[in-house]
């Protein structure tokens, strides 16, 4: 009863998200704004693309989590991300990424000294034998600094590739085979 309460809830959300969209298309075109309808839709594909590979990215709890975190975002920080190409990440590394993804949020989005709204984004990238997750941060100076709030992943590696209490990124890289399971 829960899980189907559940999935209702996501498709409803769904479907608001749809109805905004195809309603800010026709308001454009009732405007004969052509151009702005135009432009609406192709970002409308390139989401849906985006969407298809955080689907298809064989981590089922993650990919939801990230999917869904900015329609029950408890704070000023929203999430974004992209992929490059189409990837498969083992579903062994599904718990690990969800926890340090959900961990990650949670203390940027106590670390903002803003209402407003700011982005973490994650973008994913596949080379032969690994993963790499960049996860970017720009904005409203935080309270702390990055590395102070950030935990490191285990099974990663990981490279600061900028740091300041208004802007990071961070690239962690995991190695194929899978990761140690904690007993």
């Amino acid at each position: 009863m829960i899980e189907s309460k559940l999935k209702l809830e996501l498709l409803q959300h769904c479907r608001h998200d749809w109805m905004n969209k195809l309603q800010m298309i026709k308001g454009n075109l009732e405007l004969t704004n052509i151009e702005r309808a135009t432009q609406i839709i192709d970002e409308l594909v390139i989401e849906s693309r985006q969407e298809a590979l955080l689907t298809g990215l064989g981590t089922p709890r993650f990919s939801e989590w990230l999917l869904t975190y900015n329609w029950y975002r408890p704070g000023p920080l929203k999430l974004g991300y992209e992929f490059t190409e189409r990837m498969k990440i083992p579903e062994s590394y599904d718990s690990l990424l969800l926890q340090w993804a959900k961990k990650t949020a949670a203390a940027v989005d106590k670390a903002l000294n803003t209402p407003s709204d700011q982005e973490l984004y994650f973008l994913f990238e596949q080379q032969e034998e690994s993963f790499s997750i960049v996860v970017e941060y720009e904005g409203e100076p935080l309270q702390s600094t990055p590395e102070d709030i950030i935990q490191e992943p285990e099974d990663a590696k990981v490279e600061w590739i900028q740091d300041s209490s208004t802007s990071f990124s961070i690239k962690l890289t995991f190695d194929y085979p899978v990761p140690r399971v904690k007993v």
